[in-house]
């Protein structure tokens, strides 16, 4: 069964990130801001699924974009999954994370199949 480990108004954390290696996850909300083909910015959900094999921790003190370093560091994490793929988890937005059953998984991957499949199915 769907187990919340991290709420959107969770604070993430480095406890919260470490206790999720081994298991299966879901990360429905993961809002990052990029940047498009025109330069502008935009929200975007970078969702995710998988088992997690570990994570790397980043403390950047440098504000790339002004060109300056903050007051104090930030810290990111990127979490890696079993299938070679990494995520960013957002900090500086909305972030949900799941734990799954293997099943619940197997199950989730199965219905994105789908989607994809009847999306592609009605663009023809």
């Amino acid at each position: 069964m769907t187990h919340m480990i991290k709420a959107k108004d969770d604070k993430l954390t480095e406890e919260i990130v470490s206790s999720m290696i081994g298991k299966y996850i879901h990360a429905p909300t993961n809002m990052h801001e990029i940047q498009t083909p025109t330069g502008a910015t935009t929200k975007a959900n970078v969702w995710f699924a998988g088992r997690v094999a570990g994570y790397e921790k980043a403390i950047i003190g440098f504000n790339y974009e002004e060109g300056t370093f903050h007051e104090e560091p930030q810290t990111f994490y990127n979490v890696h999954l079993t299938d070679g793929m990494g995520y960013i988890l957002t900090s500086a937005y909305e972030l949900e994370i799941h734990e799954l059953t293997e099943e619940e998984f197997n199950q989730l991957i199965e219905e994105k199949k789908e989607e994809e499949q009847d999306s592609s199915g009605e663009e023809q």
